[in-house]
């Protein structure tokens, strides 16, 4: 009885009509990307449902326009970001587009476009700052990176190429990595003992291959156990 009675009210129509959509959404979510942010989205999609229903009760019970107002505000407003990001799940998913939605869901079949799309092609460094030691092939350094900071990192390796090192770019979303600061345009310069000689060399060629970021490198302090390479380097 109480379903029968919910259901006639339009605005709860289309709060169940939102439910089953979250639902679909966050099993596709599961199915193409992370299964944590499609349990996620569900409560996040759920809770909204919850606030909308609270929401419409105020505006049915309550006599003040002010408060009807407000309500009616929040609740399009609610609806609006749900009803945009649903839609913008298909494209997503079959397109990856938009690009920073496909990354935030991190759908794998995006990842593997992106990779396929555009070839890595380290920059060589051109100025007279950065002069080429052999001795320095010895260490390997490798630079893991955000896709939005692709250029970035072809001119990482290009100028640790340019003075002596191994390197290799590494397109990664980071979120395995620990780092005490992850802010946008921040990196950091990891190294193991073996290594750790040439850090501030390393530090040094970083700034002047991005100079514009380069008040934003650090250092991680303690020596680590790399999987590979002697350096990493973290472009966030």
């Amino acid at each position: 009885m109480l379903i029968n009675v919910g259901l006639r009210d339009p605005f709860v129509r289309v709060i169940a009509g939102m439910a089953a959509i979250a639902f679909a959404a966050s099993y596709a979510i599961s199915a193409l990307g992370s299964g944590t942010k499609a349990i996620i989205t569900l409560a996040l999609c759920l809770g909204f449902g919850v606030v909308l229903v609270v929401l419409r009760t105020l505006m049915k019970y309550v006599d003040s326009p002010f408060v009807k107002i407000v309500c009616f505000a929040s609740s399009a407003v609610i609806m609006l970001v749900f009803l945009v990001f649903a839609v913008l799940l298909v494209p997503a998913a079959v397109i990856c587009w938009p690009h920073p939605y496909a990354d935030l869901l991190s759908l794998p079949n995006c990842a593997m476009v992106a990779i396929k799309q555009v070839p890595f092609k380290p920059v060589p460094f051109t100025g007279t700052a950065i002069t080429l030691d052999p001795d320095k092939s010895k260490y390997l350094v490798v630079v893991l990176f955000r896709p939005d900071r692709r250029s970035d990192a072809e001119h990482v390796v290009g100028a640790l190429q340019s003075a002596g090192y191994q390197s290799t770019g590494v397109e990664s979303n980071l979120d395995e990595v620990f780092a005490p600061d992850k802010r946008r345009d921040s990196s950091l310069i990891k190294t193991s003992a073996l290594a750790r000689p040439t850090v501030d060399d390393v530090a040094k060629v970083v700034r002047f291959a991005v100079p514009s970021k380069a008040d934003f490198v650090s250092l991680f302090q303690t020596d680590v156990t790399l999987h590979k390479g002697d350096v990493q380097v973290d472009l966030f």
